[in-house]
């Protein structure tokens, strides 16, 4: 079963009340997503303060924050490190902070942010407030440029 399922209890001499319950792979959903923003609730905070609708996504198993462009989910900034976001608390592996303007309708991409190093070498910069500022300033440019 998938989706949400709702099914009607009678209490007795009132009205049949409807019930409401999760698949399995929504509750599994929910905990993973609880666990993102845990992980990077310091970055969804700095970057709140400077965009709207911040999120989290991870396709297949690649997690990224995300700051929406278009209400359709076409175009977002996705931001990430080398590859994309540990689901662990060590951010070693990062190598730096990499935001990426994704475009869906016509499939391309665009480094918005890059401060990523190669494996193996020390990262990049890891601090939040320039990564913070460039992403801010390329989505309210995005957006006053596009509608």
């Amino acid at each position: 079963m998938s989706g949400n399922a709702t099914t009607t209890l009678g209490l007795g001499g009132g009205r049949a009340k409807p019930l409401h319950y999760l698949s399995a792979v929504q509750l599994l959903r929910r905990a993973d997503e609880e666990k993102a923003r845990a992980l990077y609730a310091d970055v969804i905070e700095a970057l709140e303060q400077h965009c709207s609708d911040v999120g989290i996504d991870w396709p297949g198993n690649e997690l990224t924050v995300t700051v929406p462009l278009t209400d359709d989910g076409e175009q977002y900034v996705s931001i990430a490190g080398r590859y994309s976001l540990p689901w662990h608390d060590d951010r070693g592996e990062l190598g730096g902070w990499k935001a990426v303007h994704i475009d869906n309708a016509y499939g391309t991409s665009r480094v918005v942010y890059d401060t990523t190093t190669p494996e193996g070498e020390p990262p990049g910069d890891m601090s939040l407030e320039p990564l913070v500022e460039e992403v801010g300033t390329y989505v309210d440019g995005w957006r006053a440029e596009h509608g």
